[in-house]
């Protein structure tokens, strides 16, 4: 940290970082700086000229002052401190379009950081460096960087030229996406392309709304390419890799309960491991998983009902497997194939019951669970086992079809004594 005419610690964080959902109280600034000991102007000649404010496309304001900016009201303490960190730029950076944000948390520290347009970086003064930044990727630097024009589209605008590169690389990744099961892309080939369309028909003059728009695609793609070592010595060019070369298996007492199920978790063990591969979620690969799941749970649901109304209803079997039956109705004659007949069929019953309840469940939970990468990571997170990854998740989404068709083997024994 740096301390600035000893009154407040300027603290370097990045975009990322900035919460402008919840921005920090106004109360925290103090209108007076020259009772902090702040000098009354900038001298220099990089005094901050009018400023005022401009509403982003979410509907928050954003608040400027020439090359400040920030999710507070501008005082003239942001002032007094943005004159001290320009001051102290140096190089390159001094000369270039730069804008700086500031947030003052409390009377004694202030966060910050400073875009440079033209470089597409973030850049602080004085050597300093975020912790989460140390040994960061030349794809964390862009990635930071249009994370602070998503979060401020306003009033410095995106270019031609950024929208052109942007166009460029969302057309390499559709081909990619459209031609590649283990594409890295974050976004299908039918969204790319609807995106690409709509930002084909932007303006040649951007405003902030295009800006917004542009910055948001590319932190996407810049996300992903973060996450996947883009532009490093380790980058994962196939987001099945993992899968291929160790193929997914239960281990421990998963693998005794995968037998005890019929092995009817293995399908669901492939398809989380593929929606979690190397513990990173893709938005399409999530939905997938979503609705594959679902679409299983329903059909389980409907053969459960059908098991139940069967079971309870004896004589509506016989019409069903007349032939089953009529083997076995000499059997039932004696008072000891019944009672066995009754045990059995209970046991059906309960399986069935026991199928529909946990179906119920695992698909009114799936419906209400969000449809983006997010809220995968957040499912997976929440839910997997660091000796076991996902293999508890594919034994409790396999539960409901595991029970259902134990209920209908007792249904049959029961049938066939």
């Amino acid at each position: 940290m740096s301390t600035l005419e000893v009154a407040y610690t300027l603290n370097p964080i990045t975009p990322t970082q900035v919460d402008r959902f919840k921005p920090i109280a106004r109360s925290v600034v103090g209108n007076n700086s020259s009772a902090l000991g702040f000098p009354s102007k900038f001298g220099g000649g990089r005094s901050l000229v009018s400023g005022g404010a401009v509403t982003h496309p979410e509907g928050s304001l954003i608040y400027y002052d020439d090359r400040l900016i920030s999710c507070q009201p501008i005082t003239s303490t942001h002032r007094n401190i943005g004159a001290s960190i320009l001051s102290r730029c140096s190089g390159a950076a001094s000369n270039a379009r730069v804008t700086v944000f500031i947030e003052i948390r409390n009377r004694s520290q202030a966060d910050y950081y400073i875009a440079a347009h033209d470089f597409k970086m973030i850049l602080w003064i004085d050597q300093q460096l975020p912790d989460c930044f140390s040994g960061a990727p030349p794809s964390k630097h862009d990635h930071e960087y249009w994370i602070h024009m998503e979060n401020f589209p306003g009033p410095v605008f995106s270019t031609s030229q950024d929208r052109q590169e942007l166009v460029n690389v969302m057309a390499s990744t559709a081909v990619d996406a459209a031609t590649s099961d283990g594409s890295t892309s974050p976004m299908s080939a039918e969204q790319l392309h609807e995106n690409l369309e709509t930002i084909k028909r932007f303006s040649e003059e951007i405003d902030i709304y295009q800006t917004y728009a542009i910055a948001r695609l590319w932190n996407m793609l810049l996300q992903s390419r973060v996450i996947n070592k883009y532009g490093t010595p380790e980058a994962r060019l196939d987001r099945f890799i993992t899968i291929s070369e160790r193929p997914p298996k239960f281990t421990g007492i998963y693998e005794k309960v995968n037998k005890l199920m019929l092995h009817t978790p293995h399908a669901h063990l492939v398809r989380c491991a593929r929606a979690w591969a190397d513990r990173i979620a893709y938005t399409q690969e999530w939905r997938k998983l979503k609705a594959r799941n679902e679409q299983e749970w329903q059909q389980v649901m409907h053969l459960a009902c059908v098991l139940i109304m069967r079971v309870k209803y004896p004589k509506s079997t016989e019409c069903v497997l007349t032939a089953l039956c009529s083997f076995s109705a000499s059997l039932l004659v004696n008072s000891q194939s019944t009672c066995s007949f009754k045990v059995i069929s209970n046991f059906s019953l309960l399986t069935g019951l026991g199928s529909l309840a946990s179906v119920y469940y695992l698909l009114n939970e799936s419906q209400n669970l969000g449809h983006h990468a997010a809220d995968a990571s957040t499912y997976f997170q929440e839910r997997e086992e660091y000796a076991y990854g996902v293999q508890r998740i594919a034994i409790i989404n396999a539960m409901p079809q595991a029970l259902l068709i134990w209920g209908f083997i007792f249904f049959l024994a029961a049938v066939l004594i």
